[in-house]
């Protein structure tokens, strides 16, 4: 099963915070945060095993748009925020 679906029961949790990750394996499954950085931590961060692996929103004025999508396992260097900034 694919990360998309994996998030897709909890995007209607979505709230009015700058930020939101939802991570299918952590509780509550969807988190808000007040900056990006902590998004990027919440689905990004395993440091021995890949990441964790989930979605980071954005909000926009029409709502959420997605921002990244992370596999799990993905390796911390291949992460998208990662390869954007070299």
């Amino acid at each position: 099963m694919t990360m998309e679906d994996q998030c897709a029961p909890y995007r209607a949790k979505l709230k009015a915070e700058p930020f939101a990750s939802i991570v299918p394996d952590r509780r509550p499954e969807v988190k808000l945060h007040a900056g990006i950085g902590l998004a990027k931590l919440a689905v990004g961060y395993e440091e021995f095993k890949g990441a964790r692996g989930g979605e980071i929103y954005g909000r926009t004025a029409d709502g959420w748009e997605l921002v990244y999508r992370v596999e799990s396992g993905t390796r911390l260097a291949d992460l998208p925020w990662r390869k954007e900034s070299s």
